[in-house]
């Protein structure tokens, strides 16, 4: 989830989300992405959300790897003020 600096705009964040979001079918063993508005009220700032899914564990460390991510991410780094990472299994 994301808190952004002050001054970056919506049209900043939806390219970069929809960047984001185009990696799926460009990596293998990623399943799914989806990416938007938070709607809690107890959000505290975080405005936006990406959920990766994968196969495995093996397969989110290859997305965080892919060169193209690292190039969005990269990107979504210099705009967020704050974000919060999570992984977990549903196993």
């Amino acid at each position: 989830i994301f808190r952004w600096k002050p001054g970056v705009t919506e049209v900043e964040i939806d390219a970069a989300l929809r960047d984001v979001a185009a990696l799926q079918p460009k990596i293998p063993g990623v399943v799914e992405i989806s990416c938007g508005k938070n709607m809690s009220r107890y959000g505290d700032g975080y405005t936006h959300v990406v959920l990766v899914r994968g196969e495995s564990e093996a397969a989110i460390e290859a997305y965080r790897k892919h060169p193209d991510h690292v190039i969005v991410a990269n990107r979504i780094d210099a705009m967020e003020d704050h974000g919060i990472g999570v992984d977990f299994s549903t196993r």
